[in-house]
């Protein structure tokens, strides 16, 4: 799909979702509960809504495609082991998550948070099973989306889920999200104009082309960006005591599963292998010598 035209049908509905106050809390409990012998779940159901999503941690995986949203923790007070996720009432099952996963989700999330500063972002926990995180703001203020590949990809690795929460929170502290929006208006009005230019010169550029023209410059950015969330999202972890070490795990994980890019220029992020290596330098930075020794200084 032309990107152009794709961003264009994005960006209204994002404005209106904005308008109605509910963009950021799109979840509601259906009245439909199911009872197992052994394990009783509990049916949770969301309406489908479309956002323009910023920082993606995997590459690749922003999208302006409509994603289904619900609300952690209303999903996290229910006294069910394990959540069944529904798209509306009378809808399919779309996945079932552990309520335990959630609630450590969240408690991390808020030691993280805390640490941070005092911005506050709500929780939400998205459709996917391609493991992504990502964070975006609005009217009802800032959000944290994990897809639920993500929450299993993670596990019960706290310090994981601390570097996942401390990178989303940088990117919002950083204000990358309306950095990135204004960049990509931008580029879009560079894209139409080198289109029209070429074409009055009688040259054929489609937008669909052009659009490849612009996007590495677009990019370019945004990896800096990644790298910066990368650095603050160690430090907000540290700070509330986590292990950085955790950091390289989730880079190492993501690595494992991700499919790769055929023209990795092209990506909106870092390679896993650089993410990887400056994880691992961002946590030895963090992490005191033992006692006795200096950094760099093998005793004897």
């Amino acid at each position: 799909m032309n990107i152009l035209a794709a961003l264009a049908g994005a960006l209204p509905r994002c404005r209106s979702l904005a308008g109605n106050g509910h963009a950021a809390r799109p979840a509601s409990c259906s009245a439909s509960r199911q009872h197992t012998h052994n394990c009783p779940s509990y049916y949770f159901s969301a309406p489908k809504v479309t956002l323009l999503l910023f920082a993606a941690l995997v590459s690749g995986c922003a999208s302006s495609q409509p994603q289904r949203l619900w609300d952690a923790s209303a999903m996290a007070s229910l006294p069910y082991p394990t959540v069944l996720l529904k798209d509306k009432p009378d809808g399919k099952i779309t996945a079932g998550v552990n309520t335990a996963d959630i609630r450590q989700m969240i408690r991390i999330k808020e030691r993280v948070e805390n640490a941070a500063g005092s911005l506050r972002a709500e929780l939400l926990l998205a459709e996917g099973s391609e493991p992504n995180g990502f964070s975006f703001v609005s009217q009802r203020g800032p959000a944290i989306a994990v897809n639920i590949g993500m929450v299993n990809l993670i596990g019960q690795d706290g310090d994981a889920m601390a570097a996942l929460m401390g990178h989303e929170l940088a990117h919002l502290h950083l204000n990358h999200g309306r950095l990135r929006q204004s960049r990509e208006e931008s580029r879009m009005a560079a894209s139409v104009t080198l289109s029209f230019a070429l074409g009055m010169f009688g040259i054929p550029f489609p937008p669909e082309v052009a659009d490849v023209a612009t996007t590495p410059v677009a990019n370019k950015f945004s990896r800096e960006e990644e790298r910066e969330a990368d650095r603050l999202g160690v430090e907000y972890m540290v700070r509330a005591g986590f292990d950085p070490s955790g950091s390289v795990r989730l880079q190492e994980k993501l690595g494992a599963v991700s499919s790769g890019h055929l023209l990795p220029f092209l990506s909106s992020h870092p390679s896993s292998y650089e993410r990887v290596e400056n994880m691992k330098r961002l946590a030895m930075e963090r992490v005191p010598p033992p006692p006795g020794k200096e950094a760099g200084n093998i005793g004897h």
